[in-house]
């Protein structure tokens, strides 16, 4: 034990009587540490948070962030003209949809791309980058053809929209009635619905059961007394003792107008015995809407007397 502390002792003094030699210097300048990184070391690691695609427009922001953009991709109009080809972009893998100036379109088309006709719209769909043809038409009547090609991209599903230039709005004739009408008499149920009828076909393109069309005869004008209206008549249909005269109606002035029928006859020797406008009796500066008058004779006979509705107040 004694023996064990006196080399001890030995050892120590050995040791702090020769000095220690100093590490040599590398030459590198190691820089300083900022606090703050020290700090940010013990902070929990930060969290991936997952943004979501879908965009609602009708989100509110919550407060103090910005409103999150929508991207809205609207149809495309294309104005066709009988004879020429319009090339179109559609989508790849995708549902097209053609919406087109005909009642009931037909299409012809030697492609693999698959059609489907829902009224006066055509539904194409296609897997492949080839382009495919069209022909449309209208169902029985060949005389108007709008050709298209499309051509595939990868974008998002479209919406086109035809509109026909250059030539002439097919022109249905609808079948007419087995049995030849009845007389029709002024002022009764039927005679109201007749004229209705006639309307409605033609704002369809249709030329009514039992009429002609024929060119517009000498003193045949229908005249409009509304400011900034300008009318040019077009058209005569005839049949059933009333003449339905169809005209296009402008609105020349800088301010809209509502088009007020009870201004528009067709001359003298006539009773308008209905006026209607379609599709639109407002128009904008510049807009057209398509204007029918219906009338027939004035076969009144002054010296047969009319004797006064009580309800009108004359006696």
């Amino acid at each position: 034990m004694t023996r064990t502390l006196i080399c001890a002792l030995g050892l120590g003094a050995l040791v702090g009587s020769v000095p220690l030699q100093a590490a040599e210097d590398p030459g590198i300048a190691l820089p300083a540490v900022p606090r703050a990184v020290l700090l940010a070391a013990n902070d929990p690691p930060a969290t991936i948070r997952h943004v979501s695609a879908e965009v609602s427009v009708e989100d509110t922001p919550e407060v103090g962030k910005a409103p999150a953009a929508a991207l809205a991709l609207g149809p495309k109009t294309i104005r066709v003209s009988p004879g020429t080809t319009a090339i179109v972009e559609v989508a790849i893998d995708h549902l097209n949809r053609i919406v087109t100036p005909f009642t009931s379109p037909q299409v012809r088309t030697v492609s693999r791309a698959t059609t489907q006709v829902d009224g006066n719209a055509i539904y194409v769909a296609t897997a492949s980058e080839e382009p495919v043809s069209l022909f449309i038409t209208e169902a029985g009547d060949t005389a108007t053809a709008i050709s298209l090609t499309l051509a595939p991209r990868h974008i998002p599903p479209r919406e086109v929209r035809l509109v026909l230039t250059g030539g002439v709005a097919p022109v249905r004739i609808a079948t007419p009635a087995l049995k030849p009408p009845r007389p029709l008499v002024r002022n009764d149920q039927p005679y109201v619905e007749h004229i209705a009828s006639i309307f409605r076909a033609l704002a369809q393109n249709w030329v009514p059961p039992g009429y002609g069309l024929r060119k517009v005869g000498r003193g045949e004008r229908l005249d409009c007394r509304q400011p900034n209206l300008a009318v040019t008549t077009a058209q005569v249909f005839e049949g059933q003792g009333l003449h339905i005269l169809a005209a296009k109606a402008r609105n020349q002035g800088k301010q809209s107008i509502v088009l007020e029928e009870y201004r528009c006859g067709a001359g003298s020797g006539t009773v308008v015995a209905a006026v209607a406008a379609w599709p639109r009796s407002r128009l904008a500066p510049g807009e057209e809407t398509e204007l029918y008058v219906a009338v027939r004779p004035d076969d009144s006979d002054p010296e047969r007397g009319e004797w006064p509705s009580l309800l009108s107040g004359q006696r």
